[in-house]
């Protein structure tokens, strides 16, 4: 199945000229916790709330007086309409993504779609079982000098 399937098409976005605080109110009234911000229908960067929090909050600055452009990330990952779920889950696994935009091939924003989206049509969970099932593999191999220490014993 095709990623664009599965994505949320209603995707809300700032411009990179408005304010921290305007940003955080659209992020309260719609429970996101990252916002696309884009430039003349351009996908420029993403604005979490991780940003504000620690790029301006933590640092006593004003969300009024703040524009997005200062604390946003312009690096932001994305996948293509047309790209399979599973290559898309895959992905996410390895970069530890929670969302990813999506974009049609002439890189316009088409839609978001989340490790949610991803668990409710199974993909996530396929891809799962078989990263579980290559982990087992290598701590069974006889490594020199290494040890695995599995997630569930607390470390010390």
């Amino acid at each position: 199945m095709m990623i664009g399937h599965l994505m949320t098409t209603c995707v809300v976005t700032a411009s990179p000229m408005q304010s921290l605080k305007s940003a955080a109110k659209i992020m309260e009234e719609n429970d996101f916790d990252a916002l696309p911000i884009c430039d003349n229908h351009r996908v420029i960067g993403m604005l979490t709330v991780r940003d504000i929090a620690m790029k301006a909050v933590a640092k006593g600055l004003s969300l009024a007086e703040s524009k997005i452009s200062e604390f946003m990330t312009f690096e932001t990952a994305y996948v293509f309409t047309d790209q399979p779920a599973e290559e898309v889950a895959r992905l996410m696994i390895e970069q530890q993504l929670r969302r990813l935009l999506v974009l049609d091939r002439d890189y316009q924003l088409v839609g978001i779609v989340s490790v949610d989206d991803l668990l409710m049509a199974g993909n996530l969970q396929a891809i799962l079982a078989s990263h579980v099932e290559a982990t087992k593999h290598l701590e069974a191999y006889q490594w020199p000098n290494l040890s695995f220490t599995s997630r569930k014993q607390p470390l010390h």
